[in-house]
């Protein structure tokens, strides 16, 4: 027998913006389709994340790599596909949040 899952719980914020930024950020919320700004900040928030973890992720391979050493075609290969994953990952974590287009653009 499964056991429902408890509601998950939310904590509300208050939040002060700049004119520029409250333009940007409902630019994306239309543009979107979340249906609330709230669920828009938090999709913008966890994707923010994701993409912070690949980019700590890919900079401290790079890191690793000693500057003295030339890298082989493996590598590069290699370092290349993550590179591509990574903006793959990128890609699908803000899939959704795209700015609502004007009608001028």
């Amino acid at each position: 027998m499964h056991k429902m899952s408890e509601p998950e719980k939310r904590t509300a914020i208050s939040i002060y913006l700049t004119p520029r930024a409250y333009v940007i950020l409902r630019a994306y919320n239309q543009g979107s389709c979340y249906g609330s700004l709230s669920r828009t900040v938090e999709e913008m928030i966890l994707a923010f994340e994701s993409v912070y973890q690949n980019m700590q992720s890919f900079q401290q391979l790079i890191q690793s790599v000693p500057k003295d050493r030339n890298l082989t075609v493996e590598e590069k290969a290699g370092y290349y596909l993550l590179l591509l994953g990574t903006l793959l990952n990128i890609s699908n974590a803000i899939s959704r949040l795209q700015p609502e287009r004007s009608a001028e653009g």
